[in-house]
């Protein structure tokens, strides 16, 4: 699994010590995880050097899909993707729906408006394709600078898609004509988008590489359908597409931590306020940013592989159980659960 790209470090309390490289486009930053491994073997054996820091280092990631809403919600979670991602590829289906460059711009000023003094990370905007889209939009957008690809959305699909696409080929065909042009991405056509199933895998795997890649978010990584109903209905581990069986949760893990290049980190972190997720008719969508570096790495520690290039501890800390913003409050992914990796935020020169 390609986790595209700044650098960043990675520290752990008692376990062998291993490097991963990987690719870097960006500034050194570390990050630390924190872990109380189980009683086992491996604990045991590294009890006598239970004082020595080891450090997992991986590649700063980016995150290759992202909701960050706005306002209020916006300035809310914002931070907790800035702190741990060097760049994202924002969703633009907002109310109403980005799909004018003007549009576009406006939004990523907002966002940079809202960092956190000194912060590096660097919104990707895209445009929400519509049935109105012109060609000449799009040599707008490439003109930008700003805007680095086209999101299609199927009308009614999932959260805030009425706008969408209803006829791509009847309706859409000159834009895409103009994409190919102005060497614009379709994120679908390029890149499947937070896959969820063994066939998605198989598909991918068939293709030659190269030509086809996906997105892989940590709830799919991490959950089964069964974490919906445990204990009860749990709204909060309730995401679009929805979680499968265990048999797909396997082969993707399987996919991601094989070394090939065909899938990368995107988190797909979607928050809605606790109220819109606790009602008769909840929101799809899982707030993972606060902590997907954690759930991302504790994916690749078993089995053990040489991908990373960033730093890691471990220690037991406990999550958040909501952030408060301006209107309400969100509940994150794995909220009030002890997980081991947290990154540390020391830079790197």
């Amino acid at each position: 699994m390609l986790v595209a790209v700044n650098t960043t470090t990675v520290c752990v309390h008692p376990h062998p010590k291993r490097l991963v490289s990987f690719v870097r486009l960006s500034p050194h930053c570390t990050i630390s995880f924190r872990t109380s491994p189980g009683p086992n073997l491996r604990a045991i054996a590294m009890a006598a050097t239970s004082q020595q820091q080891e450090q997992l280092v991986i590649a700063r990631p980016d995150d290759w899909r992202l909701h960050l809403r706005e306002g209020g919600v916006l300035e809310a979670v914002l931070p907790h993707s800035a702190k741990h991602f060097g760049r994202d590829i924002i969703m633009p289906n907002l109310k109403p729906p980005v799909t004018t460059t003007a549009c576009a711009v406006e939004y990523r000023e907002e966002i940079m408006r809202a960092l956190p003094p000194g912060s590096s990370f660097m919104p990707l905007m895209t445009l929400y394709l519509t049935d109105n889209t012109s060609p000449e939009e799009i040599k707008l957008a490439r003109k930008s600078g700003v805007v680095f690809a086209v999101k299609m959305y199927p009308a009614g699909s999932t959260t805030n898609s009425q706008d969408g696409v209803t006829d791509i080929f009847g309706k859409c065909l000159p834009v895409l004509e103009e994409m190919i042009r102005q060497e614009m991405p379709l994120l679908l056509k390029i890149a499947m988008e937070h896959i969820t199933a063994m066939n998605a895998v198989n598909f991918i795997e068939s293709c030659e590489e190269g030509h086809v890649a996906a997105t892989v978010t940590p709830q799919h990584l991490l959950l089964n359908r069964n974490a919906l109903f445990l204990g009860g209905l749990q709204p909060h581990n309730f995401c679009l597409p929805v979680l499968k069986r265990e048999t797909h949760r396997e082969a993707i893990v399987s996919a991601v931590t094989n070394g090939s290049r065909r899938y990368f980190l995107g988190t797909d972190s979607a928050p809605h306020d606790k109220q819109n997720k606790e009602c008769s008719c909840g929101c799809a969508g899982i707030y993972s940013a606060p902590v997907a570096l954690s759930l991302y790495a504790k994916v690749f520690e078993e089995p053990p592989k040489e991908h990373f290039k960033d730093c890691l501890e471990k220690e037991c800390l406990e999550s958040s159980t909501t952030y408060k913003h301006s209107s309400g409050e969100i509940v994150p992914m794995f909220t009030g659960s002890t997980l081991e990796w947290f990154p540390s935020e020391q830079s790197e020169e």
